[in-house]
């Protein structure tokens, strides 16, 4: 899986899926001064400091570099490690979440919940929804949104997840 076009897959199964438009892609935006902790030695004390932009930089490299040492340029494999994704999203409404409830006698957390875990879900995993849930789930899952996704379990959703 090429986990650069993650994003943009998310973005486009959101406008497919998500009839209401509610889930968003996000941006995660760094500030400009990090802290960094090591520890010198095996047997050193635990160490702080920060890093501007341009120690950033250094250590970035300095990371890649060690990794292309171990990798020994990508010609040897790295088993047993693990790769970690950040991504963000948000859930958008168009009133406070009290509002929703009180006023609009409507439950935005089960919408969060269901539709929205679903089709991130369904994009990250690259299965229908359907193949997500244990079967007994799947036709309340399906009744508690209603309109709002009904293309979520058409039997061609599998194929335009992807």
């Amino acid at each position: 899986m090429d986990y650069t076009q993650l994003p943009h897959l998310l973005d486009a199964n959101y406008l497919k899926f998500d009839t209401e438009a509610k889930l968003r892609p996000t941006t995660i935006k760094l500030g400009p001064l990090w802290t960094k902790q090591e520890q010198p030695g095996f047997l050193g004390a635990l160490e702080k400091r920060q890093l501007d932009a341009g120690a950033q930089r250094t250590e970035t490299q300095q990371a890649f570099d060690l990794l292309d040492a171990l990798s020994r340029s990508g010609a040897m494999t790295l088993d047993q490690t693990s790769l970690h994704v950040v991504l963000a999203a948000t859930h958008c409404f168009d009133e406070t979440v009290i509002d929703t409830a009180v006023k609009q006698n409507d439950n935005p957390i089960e919408k969060l919940e269901r539709r929205s875990m679903l089709i991130v879900a369904s994009t990250i995993h690259r299965k229908a929804p359907s193949l997500l849930l244990r079967p007994p789930e799947v036709e309340r899952i399906r009744y508690a949104l209603g309109s709002l996704s009904p293309a979520l379990f058409e039997p061609s959703a599998q194929k335009k997840l992807f």
